[in-house]
C-alpha cells in the first residue's frame, strides 16, 4: 500500500467516525506517516477490506491492531487446530517415538513441533510411562499450546520490517549475554 492509498483508507475511515473527521492538520499528517509506516507492506486491496470489514463490525474507530488483524485473517484464515486436537496428534507422536524418523516428526503441525523441539524430544517422552506423558506432559502440552498460538499471531500481526528488527535485537542480545 502506497502513501496514497493509506490517505484513501484515513478517508474512508473519517467518513464514517467523527473522531477522526475532526483531527486537525498535524494529527491527520501524523495518523497517516504512522498508518503508513505501520500498514504499508500489506496489499491496499486486503486493507480496504479490513477497514470495511471493522467499520461494519464496530461504532468505534479501529486501530491499526484491528486493521492488521483483520488482514491477516483475510489473508490467512485460522486453520489452526484446538488444543486438545494437537494434544492428540503430539500424543500419537509419543506413542509412535521410538521409531520416529526426522521425516515424520517434520510432517506435524508446525505448533506441536514447536512444543517438542526436535525428534530427540519425542523419543526422550516415548521412554517415560503412559501415567506421566498422560498427566504431567499433557498438562504442560496444554499450557505451551495456548502460548505457542498466541505468540504466532502475534508475529503475524507485525509489518516485516519490524519482525526483522526485532529478530536482530534479540540476536544482538543473544550475542552479548553469550560474550559474558
Amino acid at each position: 500500500m502506497n502513501k496514497k492509498e493509506t490517505i484513501q483508507v484515513i478517508t474512508l475511515l473519517a467518513g464514517n467516525y467523527d473522531s477522526i473527521a475532526h483531527k486537525d492538520k498535524t494529527q491527520k499528517e501524523l495518523m497517516i506517516n504512522t498508518w503508513y509506516e505501520c500498514l504499508g507492506d500489506l496489499d491496499y486491496d486486503v486493507v480496504l477490506q479490513a477497514v470495511k470489514k471493522s467499520i461494519i463490525e464496530s461504532p468505534y474507530p479501529p486501530t491499526i491492531h484491528d486493521i492488521r488483524k483483520n488482514a491477516v485473517n483475510l489473508i490467512n484464515p485460522s486453520t489452526q487446530k484446538s488444543a486438545i486436537e494437537a494434544w492428540n496428534e503430539a500424543f500419537k507422536m509419543i506413542c509412535r517415538g521410538l521409531y520416529m524418523t526426522e521425516e515424520e516428526f517434520n510432517m506435524a503441525s508446525p505448533e506441536v513441533k514447536r512444543f517438542f523441539g526436535n525428534v530427540r524430544q519425542v523419543k526422550e517422552l516415548a521412554q517415560c510411562d503412559s501415567e506421566t506423558v498422560n498427566t504431567v506432559t499433557k498438562g504442560q502440552f496444554l499450557k505451551q499450546y495456548e502460548v505457542i498460538i498466541q505468540n504466532e499471531q502475534e508475529q503475524k500481526l507485525l509489518p516485516p520490517k519490524m519482525r526483522e528488527l526485532m529478530e536482530n535485537l534479540t540476536s544482538k542480545m543473544s550475542l552479548k549475554s553469550l560474550g559474558e
